[in-house]
């Protein structure tokens, strides 16, 4: 019978293996989604950034650990597609304006959200990994990761897409 005591145990060990690097990420990620639930000036580039983490740290793992990494990257690069589908829908009511001719955004809690749903499946999909290092060898695992990984960083990638087109239409 598993106990509060055992369950706190593991939770203490999954934590405290956890490499110091994906704390500071989390930290930075979160610190990226507070302000993000203010309004703030758009930055493209800025807005590259997340996806862009998610993108290398998936595609690390998958080529670097995985048994089937090409099966891998066929399904996670649509799954991509299917999340910034998913994420331009979530962001399609997300407001921008012009001030001083420079594109500004509505604040909102959806990107916190993302970004917390997005590395809380990225660190339970590798805490399993690390804890069942037989699962990268396995198919069936393989694609539940390209599919979990691709369609989370989808979502970014809508709201980047979602950005850039207010640029186009408001700043021109």
């Amino acid at each position: 019978m598993i106990t509060l005591a055992i369950i706190l145990d593991i939770l203490a060990q999954i934590i405290g293996r956890t490499p110091f690097w994906v704390w500071i990420v989390l930290f930075i990620l979160i610190k990226r989604g507070i302000k993000l639930s203010q309004d703030n000036s758009v930055s493209l580039k800025r807005t590259v950034i997340m996806p862009f983490i998610f993108i290398c740290w998936g595609l690390d793992r998958v080529l670097e650990s995985f048994k089937y990494p090409l099966l891998t990257l066929i399904l996670y690069v649509p799954m991509i597609l299917v999340g910034a589908f998913f994420g331009y829908l979530l962001y399609r009511k997300r407001k921008y304006y012009v001030k001083d001719n420079i594109l500004f955004q509505e604040g909102s809690w959806l990107p916190l959200t993302i970004i917390l749903i997005n590395f809380s499946f990225k660190y339970i999909l590798n805490v399993y990994m690390s804890v069942n290092t037989e699962s990268m060898g396995m198919l069936n695992f393989n694609l539940i990761y390209a599919i979990i990984s691709g369609a989370t960083v989808g979502l970014f990638l809508g709201s980047l897409f979602k950005a850039y087109r207010a640029k186009q239409l408001l700043v021109g």
